[in-house]
């Protein structure tokens, strides 16, 4: 009953938000976006003693398992009343993802995003749909960022996508949250704490490494990506473990 609720509220915030996108921004003729990337709380997540939330940058094509999923087919399923349907492919994929994810869990794994879920998971001893994935920007464009783009298509990707992450986090009240996006869209990060929240207060800093601050009531982590490879990031992770 508590998923239930939580997810009647999340859809209804969801649909508001992405009514309110200007599509007047976006250009004509290249529409390369994936499907927009929402999620939803497990019963695991709601009924774990620590609420851990992983967020992750944005989909790297996955997201899109078909041709229609585009910024124009959501202005087109806002002006046709139908933003249901779209929410509702988005969740469907999105648990998808997360069923495999608690499938394969225990068998190697190519992707190191993956291989990094799974340790959080295994760290505070829960099944890893306990440790809620999400993103920080909700659409990725031609299995890239969509930081890329013109300055006011990327705005209102920002602007949608900081609102939809803040709508997760007021719902599903984390106590954690990990931000392995790298220190590159540090400015997306806070521009969803000034705007959405009361802003943050920062504890550590290593220079492109860690960000280690308090915001929206969490303990938050700002790491590198968990492919990154270059010196001290390894480091890094390990100690984020003796951190949380």
């Amino acid at each position: 009953m508590q998923s239930e609720k939580v997810l009647a509220q999340l859809k209804q915030e969801y649909a508001e938000i992405l009514s309110k996108i200007d599509f007047r921004q976006f250009e004509a003729g290249t529409d390369k976006y994936s499907g927009v990337f929402l999620s939803e709380p497990s019963a695991s997540y709601l009924s774990a003693s620590t609420k851990v939330m992983l967020v992750g940058r944005e989909t790297a094509g996955w997201n899109t398992d078909n041709n229609k999923n585009t910024i124009h087919r959501i202005h087109a399923a806002t002006k046709n009343s139908n933003l249901s349907t779209v929410l509702d492919e988005s969740l469907i994929r999105y648990n998808k993802h997360v069923d495999d994810l608690i499938t394969s869990y225990g068998k190697p794994q190519k992707s190191h995003f993956r291989r990094f879920h799974n340790r959080l998971a295994a760290h505070f001893e829960v099944n890893p749909d306990a440790i809620l994935y999400c993103n920080l920007l909700a659409w990725d464009y031609e299995k890239a960022s969509p930081l890329r783009r013109p300055d006011a298509e990327r705005a209102e990707i920002v602007s949608a996508s900081v609102a939809l992450l803040a709508v997760q986090i007021r719902q599903y009240q984390p106590d954690i949250i990990v931000f392995a996006t790298g220190y590159s869209v540090d400015r997306v990060i806070k521009q969803l704490f000034e705007e959405e929240f009361d802003g943050w207060k920062t504890d550590k800093v290593i220079p492109r490494k860690l960000w280690s601050f308090s915001a929206a009531g969490s303990r938050c982590y700002r790491i590198a990506h968990p492919r990154a490879s270059a010196k001290g990031h390894q480091e890094v992770r390990d100690h984020l473990f003796t951190l949380i």
